[in-house]
């Protein structure tokens, strides 16, 4: 009688043992050190369990070529530690995986995040082509390009470091896992799919990811049934690199509603992840971000919250994040203060690791896949009271980082025999934006090329004073505030324009919402609650002007 043994996934720990279970998935070519800047605020509220693809990161080269085959690695290697439900965060390929999860094993996902993502990656020639690529001539013409393809040019030319690191990462990778990985995305499609999804999900997009772009992001929000988008401006296809405060602040916020809802819903103060320590207590989750209770639930998912975008705390377009030295969740954005060595701490370690949360000091090393002549898996502890120094080497944060919590200790990345941690990000001296390039970049934005184009037309001509008035109070001002996310916004605009009559403006707003992750079903119910109190006509003719928008947004979904 033969038995079949499911092969596991290198992996490590980052965070509590008794807490909550946090599954961090990497993006093709990269290494779970791709994560580092995610991982001293998560693991101070989950357990975080990163993992290798095969043959990335020094991990056995045991090709999967197969999305599901992935997905059944990485439960072998949960089952193993003991791991019943988790929450569930992927980047590229392990979005991918993220979404197989929801469909297949969905008692065991309590909350999912699709980052860089689709239901269906480009085409299938493209990846054979590529896979046909690396047959032929190895990882060197894929590593070359992967900067290109993943980050922004304002990124790539200010983080030489950072391209270097990304070019001898991919440059390290296993080229018959790579094609692997080719075939698997090649056949992945969950498009039809997608309605069968009853997690909570954030899809997180870069605003200028080319690989999986915003429009592929809505496709998954249009068809997941509690799905909201996040667009991160600044930021291409490996945004947790690129723009690493805004995605902690991100998946921090989104993971612990779950915690709340599903709280409410699966038994007293209890988070959906590891089970709770007999006599003991779940770790505390700071700063539940409060949503909106909706009918329509999945059965077993907790009560859905409302879908739509979710505002990127403190983020302009085209910026290059500097050095990041932690934050509290859903703290506003300012009042830093240096970071000091705790007491006993060594400060900087000769070979640790430089990161966007400041120095790493050295870690146990990583588990690695049991049955591989390599040492069962075990937990990593959290290194106690390591902080980042202070001093004149140390640059002044800038806009929109913030502070580290006294006390936070920052989990180290375990070095393996693959690839290593990214560097420091170079610090950057950015003026202030103004007003006016600032408003006209969130007109664009929201609106849409041709609705700014007409608008920026009017420069130098009669009515250009208005224009660069409507530009700097309205779209600089209200619009960029972040006291109300934009969801929000856009539903309050078409209340507002559905009470004054202005129907050409209720149609450019009506686009732009769908656009913007708003759902017809959204825009629908924000008319109807406006027809009690703007009145059943003004509500007939936005319904009209909504409908027909609606249709032909509707192709484009």
């Amino acid at each position: 009688m033969s038995e079949t043994t499911t092969k596991t996934l290198q992996h490590r720990f980052d965070g509590p043992e008794d807490a909550p279970v946090l599954v961090l998935g990497p993006a093709l070519g990269t290494t779970w050190h791709m994560w580092d800047r995610q991982v001293p605020e998560l693991a101070r509220h989950w357990r975080v369990l990163r993992f290798d693809l095969p043959g990335h990161g020094g991990a056995p080269a045991e090709p999967a070529p197969v999305v599901g085959e992935l997905t059944d690695r990485l439960l072998a290697t949960l089952d193993g530690l003991g791991v019943d439900d988790f929450g569930y965060a992927g980047c590229s390929i392990s979005g991918a995986v993220g979404a197989d999860l929801a469909l297949r094993y969905p008692h065991r996902l309590t909350a999912l995040a699709l980052i860089a993502s689709s239901a269906r990656f480009g085409t299938e020639e493209s990846w054979r082509q590529r896979g046909n690529t690396v047959r032929t001539g190895g990882m060197d013409p894929i590593a070359v390009g992967s900067p290109e393809r993943w980050f922004t040019p304002g990124f790539a030319a200010a983080q030489p470091a950072i391209v270097d690191w990304s070019v001898q990462m991919v440059s390290s990778t296993d080229p018959r896992c790579y094609v692997a990985a080719c075939d698997a995305l090649a056949t992945f499609d969950v498009r039809d799919g997608l309605g069968r999804i009853g997690v909570p999900t954030l899809v997180l997009v870069g605003a200028e990811d080319q690989v999986t772009p915003p429009a592929d992001a809505r496709v998954l929000v249009a068809g997941i049934h509690d799905a909201r988008l996040a667009v991160v401006p600044g930021a291409s296809h490996l945004t947790p690199v690129e723009q690493p405060a805004a995605v902690t602040d991100l998946l921090v916020r989104h993971f612990t509603s779950s915690w709340q809802s599903a709280s409410s819903g699966r038994g007293p103060g209890r988070f959906p992840g590891s089970p709770t320590p007999s006599g003991g207590t779940p770790a505390p989750v700071a700063g539940p971000v409060p949503e909106t209770q909706q009918s329509g639930a999945a059965p077993g998912q907790g009560t859905p919250r409302q879908t739509g975008p979710v505002p990127v705390p403190g983020q302009s377009s085209g910026q290059v994040p500097g050095p990041v030295p932690g934050f509290r969740p859903g703290q506003p954005s300012g009042g830093f203060a240096p970071v000091t060595p705790a007491s006993g701490a060594s400060g900087s370690v000769p070979g640790g690791v430089g990161g966007a949360f400041g120095p790493y000091a050295p870690a146990p090393a990583a588990s690695a896949p049991q049955g591989q002549g390599a040492p069962a898996p075990q937990s990593v502890p959290t290194p106690s009271a390591t902080r980042a120094p202070a001093g004149p080497g140390v640059p002044a944060p800038v806009p929109f980082a913030v502070p580290m919590p006294p006390g936070l200790s920052a989990p180290a990345p375990a070095p393996v025999t693959g690839f290593g941690p990214p560097p420091t990000l170079e610090p950057l001296e950015r003026p202030q934006e103004a007003e006016a390039e600032r408003g006209a970049r969130l007109r664009r934005e929201i609106l849409g090329d041709a609705a700014a184009d007409r608008a920026e037309e009017t420069s130098g001509g009669f009515g250009a004073d208005y224009e660069e008035f409507v530009t700097r109070y309205t779209w600089g001002g209200p619009w960029d505030r972040p006291g109300l996310d934009r969801r929000t916004r856009f539903l309050i605009t078409l209340t507002a324009l559905t009470a004054g009559g202005h129907l050409d403006e209720l149609a450019l707003h009506t686009r732009a919402a769908l656009r913007g992750g708003v759902t017809p079903g959204d825009i629908e119910e924000t008319l109807l609650h406006a027809a009690v109190h703007c009145g059943v006509p003004a509500a007939n003719a936005a319904f009209a002007v909504a409908r027909r928008v609606v249709a032909e947004e509707a192709p484009q979904a």
